[in-house]
Order: C-alpha cells, then structure tokens, then sequence
C-alpha cells in the first residue's frame, strides 16, 4: 500500500509538469502575406495598385489582446528606413484565438521597393507580449513619385 501512495504521488509530479509545459501564453503563431484576404497563397511581390493582404494567427489566448498590424518602408528612394507608411496602421482587438486580417491598397503611382509588414500583439494593459514582420516589394508604378507607399 505504501509502494502504491508513492507511485500515485509520483504520477501527480509528472502529470502535473507535463500539463505545465503544454501551458503557453498568447502569442502570434505565425504572419502571412498574399494577394487575396485569406492569404490561401503567400506572396511577396506586388504591383503598384495591388492590394496587400495579410493574416496574423492569434494562438494559446484565453482572452482579450489587441493586434496592432502596419506597413513600414525597409528601401524605399526618398524615405528612411523604418518609416511607417501613412494610413497603414490598424489596431484589432482578438478574443480568444483567432485571425487577425489586414488589407492596404497600394497607390498605382507608387515609387515601390521593399516594405515589412509588422503584427504586433499587445496584452489588455498595453504590454507587448509578441510580433512577427513579413517582407513583400512592390513595383513602382506607370508615374512613379516619391509619394510614401
């Protein structure tokens, strides 16, 4: 009997830690990029007009965060690096796990380059809790200007 109380007190040390290190906090399981809203296909290489999708997978979160997705410049003639591009953030509030999805029209007229769309997630006090980035170009457009996007 004795030998039997061990073995249960055992049993419930590695239950325990293997229930442990199945439990994870939110975070962003993965970012795609495409050229249609569900991103069934990632892409990296748009056209001047294009419209860019994007899809951030929300996983392990047993409530509420807010995923703040944008466009920032990497090469780009005329702008600095890490610049944000206008209009191109967007705040979603997630409940649960869940997919946050984010378009952004690109301007037919555009100077192209290299851009990184950035997902980040933060917890409902405001912490950053995770982020992901995907690089995409874009081609310049038929009158190229040094318009930001």
């Amino acid at each position: 009997m004795r030998h039997f109380g061990t073995l249960l007190i055992v049993a419930a040390v590695i239950f325990t830690a293997a229930f442990a290190c199945n439990f994870s906090t939110a975070n962003l399981d993965s970012l795609k990029v495409g050229k249609n809203a569900d991103v069934t296909s990632p892409n990296s290489s748009f056209a001047a007009g294009d419209t860019v999708y994007a899809v951030a997978s929300v996983a392990n979160n047993p409530g509420k965060v807010k995923v703040k997705m944008y466009i920032q410049v990497e090469n780009m003639k005329g702008v600095a690096p890490g610049t944000v591009i206008e209009n191109s953030v967007v705040d979603l509030d997630m409940e649960g796990d869940a997919l946050a999805k984010y378009h952004y029209q690109t301007i037919s007229s555009t100077a192209g380059g290299t851009f990184k769309i950035v997902a980040e997630m933060y917890s409902e006090n405001g912490e950053k809790k995770d982020s992901k980035s995907e690089t995409f170009t874009v081609s310049p457009g038929s009158s190229s200007s040094d318009d930001e996007d």
